[in-house]
């Protein structure tokens, strides 16, 4: 089967969100005093604390986004990046908006890491997080999954950051107007339907597997995401991309 060229991001998208690498990240690290980092630090059982705490204050920082070592400071952001700050009891990690406030800068960070490859997993976990911070926080994120996108290749989870930037795309600019949000179901939808031609290249099976879902053998974050489609069908209220979604995603 030949694959035809991939839908492209509607052009009114990059510019309003023109596309940044640092933009997530700048504007969380200024969520984030020098305790809060000094806890991300100490999330491996608070061992070699002080390792970590060197190798995170440079990004605090603002100095350049280069390849992080992979224990130090990886191991502390990717610990805090699965924290729960709704459960009191979880650990490591603060509950409440501190606690969203850490996991949104841990996942800023993964994801624009050189040397970090970008999952939907850390992703949606970041998501749910900008949810607690808002509409400043959702753009500075809109910029740099921009950018993400601009970078990333034909891998399984691509079609997930394009739902990610057009759902919170559609949360601060309500309302959307219908031509706009028909450009993000269509580019939502082409994205989905290239990956899925890409990888039945390599396995036929990918032809008849579930939508979006499908593409990925990771689910240990699924019902999030579908979370986050129903919320996303709720606020387009019968418009083209709540028809879009109701079409192709059958819970």
């Amino acid at each position: 089967m030949l694959i035809g060229p991939p839908v492209q991001m509607p052009p009114w998208i990059r510019e309003h969100f023109a596309p940044e690498q640092r933009s997530a990240v700048d504007y969380l690290r200024r969520q984030i005093d020098e305790s809060m980092l000094k806890e991300i630090a100490e999330a491996d059982y608070a061992q070699d604390v002080s390792k970590h705490l060197a190798a995170l204050m440079p990004i605090w920082n603002d100095c350049e986004l280069a390849e992080l070592n992979h224990w130090f400071p990886m191991e502390v952001l990717e610990l805090i990046r699965w924290s729960e700050p709704e459960a009191p009891n979880w650990q490591p990690g603060s509950t409440g908006l501190r606690g969203h406030k850490l996991r949104a800068f841990s996942c800023a960070v993964l994801l624009a890491t050189p040397n970090f490859e970008p999952d939907k997993e850390t992703l949606i976990q970041m998501l749910d997080s900008l949810a607690w911070l808002g509409a400043e926080a959702q753009a500075a994120t809109a910029r740099f999954l921009v950018w993400r996108l601009d970078s990333i290749g034909h891998e399984e989870d691509r079609p997930f950051f394009a739902l990610a930037l057009a759902a919170i795309i559609q949360s601060i600019t309500a309302p959307l107007p219908t031509a706009k949000e028909q450009d993000l179901a269509d580019w939502v939808a082409g994205e989905e339907f290239f990956e899925r031609a890409y990888l039945a290249e390599f396995h036929e099976s990918y032809q008849d597997s579930p939508w979006m879902f499908g593409l990925s053998y990771n689910n240990i974050r699924n019902n999030r995401w579908k979370a986050l489609i129903r919320s996303v069908q709720e606020r387009s209220n019968e418009g083209p991309f709540g028809r879009m979604l109701a079409d192709n995603y059958k819970a």
